[in-house]
């Protein structure tokens, strides 16, 4: 999680931000499951970012796993924009959004946790839902972006 894949993350953004028709400023990282994982990672380490989406981070992973819980509480508390934890209700575990929405309310940072109504009849549907039920989180985040991203300057 902190090696290979991020250090590729990172320069996809860096590769992203460089190019001469994208506002760096105005590059956001959003990331579902392990890419949520990594999004958060990433913005940890580019404080430029203006905000950060997350998809079903670690939901698979948090339970059974002491060094992802650690080392993304780790993360949140570093953290400086403004960031949309998002599930759906029967994802593998609701933990990781719970844990990291409870550190960032702690720490009296911007964030906003967002359980949709459960998808499908499976675990492995509530966690895909981001792929076969845009219309019912697309609009919250598309708002959360345009309140957070374009505002940055």
């Amino acid at each position: 999680m902190t090696t290979d894949h991020l250090q590729d993350a990172l320069a996809a953004l860096s590769f992203l931000k460089g190019l001469p028709y994208v506002d760096a400023r105005r590059v956001a990282v959003a990331g579902h499951s392990f890419g949520g994982q990594l999004a958060l990672l990433e913005a940890s380490r580019d404080r430029a970012v203006p905000a950060a989406v997350t998809f079903g981070a670690a939901a698979a992973s948090w339970d059974g796993s002491p060094e992802v819980r650690d080392r993304l509480l780790e993360t949140v508390r570093a953290l400086t924009m403004p960031v949309m934890l998002i599930q759906a209700a029967n994802d593998y575990s609701l933990s990781p959004s719970s844990a990291m929405d409870g550190e960032l309310s702690r720490l009296s940072k911007p964030h906003l946790r967002k359980i949709y109504p459960a998808f499908g009849d499976t675990q492995l549907q509530g966690h895909n839902f981001l792929y076969f039920d845009i219309a019912r989180w697309e609009q919250d985040v598309f708002a959360f972006l345009d309140a957070n991203v374009t505002s940055h300057k």
